[in-house]
């Protein structure tokens, strides 16, 4: 028995060795974390949103990204993107809330794109996915370090921004590439209340200018930028550092900087959307955007329709009376609990202006929270961990179990931005009556090749608005491609009704009246879409071969020619002179313009085949 005895003890001092040494390593991992806190925090910060957000590099351009990216030949070269988005406005939609005549002034959210396209190309989705992840990462991480700077516990700074960036919230801003300008403006932001604590706390020149630089730079990523001057004297506030300095100089720069941009933005003709701001809606508005951050159980790339109407309501006052409660809460907590009232304080600032304060012309979205949405987690963070007194166990419990929900719901709302019919159709289940969303999942069924529900989505789209002129034209493309001519002419007339300046559907109209054998009017509509777009070549080109078809020899070798002087890198009007001289067995003219072809479209099948039925004078029979 002597021997177990002594083996026994043995393996007991090697367990508590081991322990021990375990022990030993945990405790040199902490002291290193805690002495390399910005470096830890943004190792872990980078992991947890990979974690949440890896499957956005997979995503496609989606929505507005098309337009803004893919079909934007501004962003083809760094000189056109300056004088296109630098030295111009660019004109709001007129598909939300009547919105028309304004514009917005974004030069850096536009330049962050070109870069972006030239590193990674019009076909590189993933890429532009990546800055978005970069961008809010670095955002996480600068915010941590200004919450430290501001003398805010480690912990309670790491996971307020932790919370930050797994608000499911945010997913609208981050996995859709065309949200980017929240992010840059958030950056450069946090970057201007980083400099203005430093200049607060040592008064250097270089740092002032560091501040008016990225105050600037925020303003013209997004107008939400001009909230730098609030939140700066709320900063200022909150440290107790209420100086000549802050109002002489920070409010100086801030107010500077702002003017720089307006005066900036009124040079290049940038005028704000024409519309008066709700007031009485503001407090519905603001409530709706909290819940949102707490519990966003759907969300929507649209929400226009979700805007509270802007009319005197119980409903109405009940949420004034509310607001009006919270502004009194935030001021009651600022001695007891200041880190909590400032978190408020913050998520009230950022919020107002897109509560009805100012005017915005797509109504409500959720990536109109993103800046909102950090004072939010600090104040949650904060609370949760600090002024929860006996509770404090059960406010963490709830905090954790809050953070993996809203982690879970990151997760599937990444999912949806992976595939435009499951994003449009989940966004529905929060704005069903949506027109706008009908329009796009009707235009991502017809990219998928199923027409049929493809027209059903854009009739469910001009039901809800009549007058949806994109939807009508839509409409008529579906028609056309289901042989449908007449049903064609009907729904292409309406949209030339809502908007008589569309030259591609004017066009589309014209091809429409000759397949139903309305020649007279296919030929009006063909010159009206000339007088709309003169430079344009597809119109003269559809117009030449109306003429060929009735026999109008010259008008059509005319169209052809003018179709060719407007664009000599198209091959079409160059087949159809080939073709029209060789039916007229002037062969040799119509070998001239084949060869044009092949050269501006190597190997074209129909140029070949063609080709070869050619006898021109001087050849072999």
């Amino acid at each position: 028995m002597a021997a177990p005895s002594s083996k026994s003890k043995a393996t007991g001092k090697t367990a508590r060795g081991s322990d021990r040494a375990d022990v030993s390593v945990w405790s040199s991992v902490w002291q290193w974390c805690v002495a390399h806190q910005g470096l830890s925090f943004a190792l872990l910060s980078g992991l947890w949103v990979m974690v949440l957000y890896w499957r956005a590099l997979g995503a496609p351009f989606i929505y507005d990204d098309l337009d803004q990216i893919v079909n934007n030949p501004s962003l083809g070269s760094l000189h056109a993107t300056f004088h296109r988005f630098w030295l111009s406005p660019v004109a709001f939609t007129s598909e939300f809330r009547g919105a028309g005549g304004g514009a917005t002034y974004r030069p850096i959210y536009w330049l962050s794109l070109a870069i972006d396209r030239r590193v990674w190309g019009v076909d590189g989705a993933g890429g532009f996915h990546f800055t978005n992840l970069l961008i809010h990462w670095a955002n996480g991480i600068v915010g941590f370090l200004l919450l430290r700077r501001l003398r805010v516990p480690a912990l309670t700074a790491a996971v307020a921004a932790m919370v930050w960036l797994g608000l499911p919230i945010n997913s609208e801003a981050v996995a859709w590439v065309s949200g980017r300008a929240y992010l840059l403006c958030g950056f450069f932001l946090l970057v201007a209340l980083w400099a203005a604590d430093a200049y607060l706390r040592r008064e250097k020149w270089l740092v002032l200018a560091g501040y008016f630089v990225a105050s600037l730079a925020a303003v013209l990523s997004h107008e939400a930028g001009l909230l730098v001057l609030p939140l700066t004297l709320l900063l200022g506030y909150a440290t107790g550092r209420v100086s000549g300095r802050l109002w002489r100089w920070l409010a100086g720069s801030a107010v500077l900087a702002g003017l720089v941009y307006f005066a900036v933005k009124r040079f290049v003709g940038a005028s704000g959307a024409t519309g008066a701001g709700a007031w009485w809606s503001i407090g519905l508005t603001f409530w709706k955007y909290c819940l949102w951050m707490i519990a966003p159980v759907h969300m929507s790339v649209e929400r226009s329709t979700s805007t509270p109407a802007n009319v005197f309501s119980v409903a109405a006052m009940v949420a004034w009376i509310g607001l009006i409660a919270f502004i009194g809460l935030v001021v009651l907590l600022l001695k007891r609990v200041p880190i909590v009232a400032v978190g408020l304080a913050w998520t009230m600032i950022a919020l107002l202006p897109f509560s009805g304060v100012v005017f915005i012309y797509q109504g409500m979205a959720e990536r109109f929270c993103y800046l909102a949405a950090a004072g939010f987690a600090l104040a949650i963070a904060s609370f949760a961990l600090e002024y929860s007194g006996s509770g404090k166990k059960i406010a963490v419990g709830f905090l954790v179990v809050w953070m993996v929900w809203g982690a879970a719901r990151v997760w599937a709302r990444v999912g949806d931005w992976s595939d435009p019919v499951r994003l449009y159709q989940s966004s529905l289940a929060a704005t069903p009556q949506s027109p706008t969303l009908f329009y796009n999942l009707g235009f991502a069924y017809r990219e998928k090749g199923y027409l049929a529900k493809a027209e059903e989505n854009y009739r469910e789209a001009t039901r809800l608005w009549p007058e949806y002129q994109r939807a009508w034209a839509s409409l008529g493309d579906i028609d056309s491609q289901l042989g449908r001519s007449k049903d064609a002419v009907t729904a292409y007339r309406r949209a030339v009704a809502l908007d008589a300046k569309d030259a591609g559907t004017t066009m589309n109209l014209a091809v429409a009246l000759g397949q139903v054998g309305d020649t007279r009017g296919a030929e009006e509509q063909l010159q009206r879409a000339i007088a709309l777009d003169p430079k344009g070549s597809a119109a003269y080109t559809d117009l030449g071969v109306l003429y060929r078809q009735e026999g109008r020899v010259d008008d059509a070798i005319k169209a052809f020619q003018m179709a060719i002087d407007n664009n000599p890198s198209d091959p079409t009007p160059y087949f159809d002179l080939a073709v029209m001289f060789q039916q007229r067995g002037q062969d040799d003219i119509a070998l001239r313009f084949y060869k044009k072809v092949l050269q501006l479209r190597p190997d074209d099948p129909d140029t070949l085949v063609n080709l070869g039925k050619l006898h021109p004078a001087g050849s072999s029979q």
